[in-house]
């Protein structure tokens, strides 16, 4: 007996049915308008903080020793130690550029475009027995011979004390906020 094997037809392969693709949904304007402005935000903020945090001056307090050099239009700030020879200021007051100075101090202002705004009052680190006169174009003041009519001399010098008395006819400079105390006179 023969048996015929009859193959039955396999069953027939069709496609899987294509469901309809959704339609994406786009991010509503107002969505990505405030996306972008807090993206700005954020990105000011950081250049902001780096230009804080990069800067001598923004980061002075008081009783810091700078030097500073440079024109008067186009002054450059340098922190240095107290003990430095090129330590030509202390920081009396640092604020921002509403802050007022008052009459014997310096003052240096910063303000960058994307930064902090900075105003430092400076009292001069001036030596005793030395004479000075304005840095004409520079900044501060600057040690001269002893014989100029617009020069000064130091006669004393008082720090962490009390003001000194000063000789008749001599000028006392006083910086309380950093205790340092001047008197000054004509050039003898």
């Amino acid at each position: 007996m023969s048996t015929t094997e009859s193959a039955s037809p396999a069953p027939s392969q069709q496609p899987a049915p294509v469901e309809p693709q959704q339609e994406q949904k786009k991010p509503s304007i107002l969505k990505r308008i405030l996306t972008y402005v807090v993206g700005l935000i954020v990105v000011g903020g950081a250049v902001y903080a780096f230009n804080y945090f990069t800067s001598d001056a923004a980061q002075a307090k008081v009783g810091d020793c700078a030097s500073i050099t440079g024109t008067s239009t186009s002054p450059e700030y340098k922190q240095v130690d107290c003990g430095a020879a090129e330590a030509n200021y202390a920081v009396a007051k640092a604020g921002g550029t509403g802050e007022v100075c008052g009459d014997n101090y310096d003052e240096y202002t910063q303000t960058q475009r994307r930064g902090p705004k900075t105003k430092l009052c400076l009292a001069p680190l001036l030596a005793e027995g030395k004479c000075y006169a304005e840095n004409t174009g520079g900044v501060g003041v600057k040690v001269v011979e002893c014989t100029g009519s617009d020069a000064f001399k130091v006669t004393k010098v008082a720090k962490d004390a009390a003001a000194p008395q000063c000789a008749e006819g001599e000028l006392a400079l006083t910086y309380p906020e950093v205790k340092l105390n001047y008197c000054t006179g004509a050039p003898a």
